[in-house]
């Protein structure tokens, strides 16, 4: 929104400051974003006369008055202690289920590995075997010669 450079002469003007009234009243004839400013100053002190209106208590009233405020500060108040236990011990659970899960379903699983495609060994002179049993088991068998003092 745009706003005049007299805004502050307005406001001033509007609480009765302004050593120049005439000038401002005829600026802010003139002027849409002063004359809409006045307006809503206007409309905030209208609205603010109306709270500051002071209510009174008849004496019939007091009893009853005091008696409510007697009611709310004597009252006990309510804990949300168990309702925050709940919660947190729900979370918990849920932490746990949701960890447990990614363990049990995302670990290692078994290797079916019955055939040994390739094998070999770095030693000299050694070789290497393998076979398979009846129940499917494959074992490697390396074979390493023996100490020769040459290769010492």
């Amino acid at each position: 929104m745009f706003e005049c450079r007299w805004t502050y002469d307005v406001e001033r003007w509007f609480d009765g400051e302004h050593p120049e009234p005439d000038r401002v009243r005829g600026h802010v004839e003139t002027c849409t974003a002063c004359a809409e400013r006045l307006t809503r100053m206007q409309e905030m002190r209208t609205g603010l006369q109306g709270v500051a209106k002071h209510q009174e208590i008849a004496e019939p009233q007091l009893n009853a008055f005091i008696e409510g405020i007697r009611e709310r500060v004597e009252s006990p108040r309510r804990s949300y202690r168990g309702i925050w236990a709940l919660a947190s011990l729900t979370a918990a659970a849920l932490i746990v289920a949701i960890a447990a899960f990614t363990v049990f379903t995302n670990g290692p699983g078994t290797v079916d590995a019955t055939v040994v495609e390739s094998c070999y060994s770095e030693i000299q002179g050694a070789t290497v075997e393998s076979y398979s049993s009846k129940d499917g088991v494959t074992t490697i068998w390396l074979k390493v010669p023996a100490a020769q003092d040459d290769i010492l």
